[in-house]
């Protein structure tokens, strides 16, 4: 039998920290055929690994022979497969859900090593251009159609691995040209009348700030109580999001006595039931959004992500600090969050306003 642990990349025994969490890899050489050479995630023991690799390797011998099943559905194999996996390896499962709901409505019953590339552009042009459950045109962004795709090309992949496809079909099909991204600071003017606007709105005065002070999502401000918070401390434990465990945050004064006053009025959790109602109202009264704006022209409560990391930058705070409040697993996720307005850019030109060129300056104008 060849099979063995691997851990960041090497093989390991026994003997390794690491090896109870390791997991069981399977490398074979079947000679007159190929190499089988791929993770078992599911194996817990060695002996449910050396039996998924007898399994593997009679996959192998009943395709090379043509005993292949070309009954198994797109359906039939994300049911029993790709669901599996994205419990096991996926954070935003919730996501991953809903675009197997919208591919199966278009690929379900369709044997899947009958699916081309065609199929796949044809399911994208379905989702662009379809119609929705009311009848009306879909306004599905050509970003999510992108992210709806890739779902499918893992979904293949998936496939490919299991043997059950020779060829991904979505290696043919190109990605969606992406708008560029929309701007989500506000200008001065627009967050003064804004504050202006939420002055006749308590509650979600309230929440605001602590959104522009604490660098949470509006899931986890709501759900926000009295159990979690800790002032002696100066902290806050809230609930994972897209699927991580929760997690420590820290909170300075002005949260701290927004979170004082909401628990001296019995406001935590938020009772905000109907939130959308009472946030897209205040943005077209302060002149923020338009009443028929698009959703990539309006101004979202999500941004005040970006309000919030912006401000800390324009403070020269370490990126790096910003992207462990975030609890962001690479930096470039941070900086889609870490905007510079214009201002600021304005600031940083002007402080080279009357040097030296002498000294390593600008040359200065004639």
């Amino acid at each position: 039998m060849s099979v063995f642990k691997k851990y960041n990349g090497k093989r390991i025994n026994a003997k390794h920290p690491a090896y109870a969490a390791a997991r069981w890899w399977v490398y074979r050489r079947v000679k007159g055929h190929k190499t089988i050479h791929q993770v078992i995630p599911t194996a817990r023991t060695k002996e449910e690994a050396e039996l998924a690799e007898r399994q593997l390797v009679k996959q192998l011998f009943d395709r090379s022979f043509g005993q292949t099943d070309t009954t198994v559905t797109f359906g039939d194999f994300v049911e029993t497969n790709y669901r599996k996996y994205v419990e096991q390896n996926n954070v935003n499962k919730g996501a991953k859900k809903l675009y197997i709901k919208l591919l199966l409505k278009h690929l379900k019953d369709q044997p899947l090593h009958t699916i081309t590339p065609q199929d796949c552009r044809d399911c994208r042009n379905k989702l662009q251009y379809g119609k929705n459950q009311r009848n009306k045109k879909s306004l599905i962004s050509p970003s999510s159609i992108n992210r709806i795709m890739s779902t499918l090309s893992k979904i293949f992949s998936l496939a490919c691995e299991e043997d059950v496809l020779d060829r991904n079909p979505m290696q043919y099909v190109k990605a969606l040209p992406e708008p560029p991204p929309r701007k989500r600071l506000l200008t001065a003017e627009q967050k003064k009348a804004l504050w202006k606007e939420l002055e006749s709105d308590q509650l979600l005065y309230r929440l605001v700030q602590l959104a522009v002070n604490m660098p949470l999502r509006r899931g986890q401000l709501l759900a926000l109580n009295e159990d979690v918070i800790d002032f002696e401390n100066q902290r806050v434990w809230v609930i994972g999001s897209k699927g991580r465990p929760p997690r420590s945050v820290p909170i300075n004064a002005t949260a701290a006595s927004v979170l004082r006053d909401l628990i001296a009025d019995k406001q935590l959790p938020f009772p905000i039931v109907d939130f959308r109602k009472r946030w897209h109202p205040v943005l077209e009264r302060a002149k923020i959004n338009k009443p028929d704006g698009t959703r990539e022209e309006n101004y979202h409560f999500h941004d005040l992500r970006t309000y919030f990391a912006s401000e800390l930058i324009r403070r020269n705070t370490n990126p790096l600090i910003v992207q462990n409040l975030f609890a962001h697993s690479d930096m470039s996720i941070t900086n889609i969050y870490a905007e510079t307005d214009a201002d600021l850019m304005l600031e940083a030109v002007k402080r080279l306003d009357g040097t030296d060129p002498g000294n390593g300056g600008p040359a200065l104008p004639k």
